[in-house]
């Protein structure tokens, strides 16, 4: 053969190699960047998932307590000592007693419902999201109060807690304030559905409350719809007598839940009730776990399409180096090795794009506050209403076991993804591999 012509042959052979080569790498590298995004998406949505879960029930647990101990329909006389042996129980922080019910605040022409609750003054200023924003230390009052975004041109005014009790004076939150158009000092009419009989007939009990602070706790069903009370007045309000409606107990970090509320149901007897977090939010909770799930399964379908195109592009990969795989097989490498050979290739491609997403996902799921606030400040759209979601902040909990079952995921799958076409590479017959050339 003339050299030009075999000079000829070898620069075709070259540039289709070339190019079945490149186009292989295309498709390698959206399999990379689809396991990527995979994974980086199921790390963000399951560290906001958990933040949100997690978040709620740190709210709702300063707020009621882990515990709560309800009476009849006529309430929970807490005369004596029972809460002397709640508070006894091992675990135990704190048992308050509440008294609560719904009524009408009425300011100008600003009509709410809202949830009147009464709690003894030195209750009150120990509930650390109530107080914090009124009275709190410096760095945790400007937390607190940054959670509630208003009117930032205007100075608002707090109050304090100093003179609650004194007099029927209320603590409202910061975004009820704004829905009733009131301030610190100003009066809030107070409607019950409690009746009280009269020379006119029998009206509903009403009374004048005075603010004396507003609270922020960062929630935005309580910071919109409660109003604290002293217990004494709410009482008279919602014709309770020496009665409470519940026991709020707070319960220490790490001791056992379950255990702890056995010795509380014991300490109570027949008196009431016990009920923990979980049964009081059960639809809540149950509703999140139900989201979650869907959610991780939904989005694990990303990581496995990634998987798939593992597969077509090892499958090219193998036709293209045919005669390289029979060449190896006649230099006496065997079928495991070859096999072995594009397991490697395909891990390779699953471990890169695992890595990527990994961090990347850890990064997002870190900085997620900011880069919602960054994204609506600059395109002016609502990414996340805490009117709907009960929260001033999009929360995010990164749970590394959680991290470590998505990571493993992927890379099983890329490993399944490679078994068939390292299989064939294996398989392929040595003398077909050099006819084909």
């Amino acid at each position: 053969m003339p050299f030009a012509a075999v000079e000829r042959l070898i620069a075709f052979r070259y540039l289709r190699a070339r190019r079945e080569e490149g186009f292989i790498s295309v498709i390698a590298g959206f399999s990379l960047v689809g396991i990527t995004l995979g994974v980086g998406t199921l790390i963000v949505v399951m560290a906001v998932m958990n933040g949100f879960r997690v978040e709620m029930l740190r709210q709702m647990s300063a707020m009621s307590g882990q515990l709560g101990v309800q009476g009849n329909a006529n309430g929970l006389e807490t005369s004596g000592d029972l809460l002397t042996r709640i508070a006894a129980v091992p675990g135990v922080l704190a048992a308050t007693p509440a008294a609560e019910g719904q009524v009408m605040a009425v300011a100008g022409n600003h009509v709410r419902g809202v949830v009147l609750r009464g709690m003894r003054p030195q209750d009150l200023k120990a509930r650390t999201p109530l107080a914090a924003a009124i009275d709190g230390p410096a760095d945790l009052r400007d937390r607190y109060r940054a959670q509630c975004r208003g009117d930032e041109d205007r100075v608002f005014d707090w109050g304090t807690l100093k003179g609650f009790g004194d007099e029927f004076s209320v603590v409202i939150g910061r975004r009820l304030a704004d829905l009733l158009g009131v301030k610190v000092g100003d009066v809030v009419q107070l409607v019950s559905p409690a009746s009280v009989v009269t020379p006119f007939g029998v009206m509903p009990r009403s009374a004048a409350a005075r603010v004396a602070a507003v609270f922020c706790a960062g929630m935005y069903d309580y910071d919109a719809n409660f109003v604290y009370a002293p217990l004494a007045d709410v009482q008279r309000m919602l014709d309770l007598g020496n009665k409470v409606t519940g026991i709020e107990v707070f319960v220490s970090d790490g001791v056992p839940l379950m255990a702890t509320r056995r010795l509380v149901s014991a300490a109570v007897g027949s008196q009431g009730w016990v009920f923990d977090w979980l049964q009081a939010n059960f639809g809540f909770f149950s509703a999140i776990q139900a989201q979650t799930n869907v959610m991780f399964l939904v989005l694990t379908m990303i990581v496995l399409v990634a998987a798939f195109n593992i597969v077509s592009s090892l499958v090219m990969l193998v036709r293209t180096k045919a005669a390289d795989i029979a060449i190896l097989r006649t230099m006496g490498a065997t079928r495991a090795t070859i096999m072995r050979v594009f397991l490697i290739d395909g891990l390779a491609i699953g471990g890169v794009g695992t890595a990527l997403g990994v961090i990347l996902g850890l990064a997002f799921a870190r900085n997620i506050e900011a880069i919602r606030q960054w994204l609506q400040r600059t395109f002016d759209i609502v990414l996340f209403d805490e009117t709907l979601y009960l929260l001033a902040e999009l929360p995010a909990r990164i749970e590394w076991s959680e991290v470590a079952v998505i990571a493993t995921m992927a890379m099983i799958f890329a490993l399944l993804a490679s078994l068939y076409p390292a299989a064939r590479a294996a398989r392929l017959d040595p003398i077909e591999g050099l006819r084909r050339e």
